[in-house]
């Protein structure tokens, strides 16, 4: 009598997935979830880091600005205002007869504006300008910085005094007039206030937040893919799952920063057009963007690279079975 053949208990085992390997591929999958997830705040956060806490890269990115036309008309308006504002002409109006002081303040004011306004129009488009324009920039920065890694209140501001001062400078050389007028007019420069200095407390617990996301982010989305690919029991499907991850996320990146830019661009202060915030916004953000762009590449090239590496692999198997026989 022949023995019969032994029970199976359990559920059937799914095609070419072991059951020894299912923790495993659970694991690996959770950790390739997760890395992509975090792709894409990971770059966000990087980049902020390096914007904000570094002044010497922040300088560089801003340095294309000095020779934009749009900031360029922006600061010589938005310079002219200020120094108007400030802009003393009774030594001048105060010498004619009452009844003509009205018409003649007009007319200096006016005179005066246009000649300002000129000043400043040749510091700002000179070759020399990109230089203060960093120097600006870079104190501005370090002052950010301070203020926001520090204890104390204190105000950040943006002062575009050298600027004015190389203008009186320029006008004093090159218009012998205008030495003249500077020491009859009293003139001083403008500042932008960035942060008042009960702001600043509010805004240093996002600062510690993005200098410690900034660094921590990026590292948990490359360990998390890594792991999750060592893990997982096929590492071909894997990869192609999380280039298509990548891809998504990329796309994702980029979709946010678009929807950034016309936020900011429609809550610009009056005194900003939206020609000079566009290329401020687009300048600062480049470095985001070609991470957004660079992840979906690699996504893009990943996951198809890797299907074709299987059906390679697949027809050559297919090949030697047939020899086989």
């Amino acid at each position: 009598m022949a023995a019969s053949a032994p029970a199976r208990t359990g559920a059937p085992t799914a095609p070419g997935t072991p059951t020894r390997h299912r923790p495993r591929a659970a694991l690996a999958t959770v950790l390739l979830v997760l890395g992509c997830l975090l792709a894409p705040p990971a770059l966000t956060a990087g980049w902020a880091r390096a914007e904000l806490t570094d002044t010497a890269r922040y300088t560089a990115t801003t340095a294309p600005l000095s020779r934009d036309p749009a900031v360029q008309r922006n600061m010589v308006t938005a310079i002219s205002n200020g120094v108007m504002r400030r802009v003393d002409l009774s030594p001048l109006v105060d010498a004619a007869p009452p009844a003509q002081r009205p018409a003649i303040r007009e007319r200096f004011t006016r005179g005066v504006r246009d000649f300002v306004a000129t000043q400043i129009r040749g510091v700002v488009t000179s070759r020399s300008f990109p230089a203060l324009w960093n120097r600006v920039n870079g104190t501005t920065h370090a002052s950010l910085v301070t203020a926001l890694s520090s204890s104390g209140e204190r105000t950040v501001e943006l002062d575009l005094q050298p600027v004015v001062d190389r203008a009186r400078a320029r006008l004093a050389h090159t218009v012998p007039a205008g030495a003249r007028l500077i020491q009859r007019v009293h003139v001083s420069g403008t500042t932008l206030t960035l942060l008042r200095s009960d702001e600043v407390a509010e805004w240093r617990g996002p600062y510690a937040a993005v200098r410690t996301l900034g660094r921590l982010l990026p590292v948990a989305a490359v360990l998390c893919v890594a792991a999750g690919l060592l893990l997982a029991p096929r590492r071909r499907r894997a990869l192609i799952g999380t280039g298509l991850g990548w891809a998504v996320g990329g796309a994702l990146l980029l979709a946010a920063l678009a929807a950034a830019r016309g936020y900011a661009l429609d809550v610009l202060p009056q005194s900003v057009t939206r020609a000079t915030g566009a290329a401020v916004f687009d300048t600062l953000t480049a470095s985001a963007r070609s991470g957004g762009l660079l992840l979906g590449a690699v996504g893009l090239t990943a996951a198809p690279a890797a299907w074709l590496t299987g059906v390679l692999a697949g027809r050559r198997r297919a090949r030697r079975e047939v020899r086989a026989r």
